[in-house]
């Protein structure tokens, strides 16, 4: 759209799917290459386990430390799942029933 710009680690999208379309996007931006590595923080590293291991692999490959983005607070995680949790502890119940029994 008109007034947006992409930043360095924005990534534009090939197709927009809704439930009734699906639309090709045509001249989008091109697409970062690789990791901005000096733009992650170390929490948002520490809270993406597969940039993680990227990062760790890469610096092992390559035998120098990759640079680390600034300090940043985090907004708080939504909890995932919270009917699971209560189903699970349903479950956990009914096996300790099962095995005292």
């Amino acid at each position: 759209p008109e007034g947006w710009k992409l930043t360095q680690h924005d990534v534009p999208v090939d197709v927009i799917v809704t439930p009734t379309r699906v639309i090709r996007v045509p001249n989008r931006a091109p697409k970062p290459s690789g990791v901005f590595w000096d733009l992650l923080s170390p929490q948002k590293l520490a809270s993406i386990r597969v940039l993680r291991q990227l990062k760790q692999e890469t610096e092992a490959e390559m035998g120098i430390s990759l640079p680390t983005g600034p300090d940043e607070i985090l907004p708080p995680v939504a909890s995932r799942n919270s009917k699971n949790k209560k189903n699970n502890k349903r479950r956990q119940g009914s096996s300790k029933k099962q095995k005292q029994q």
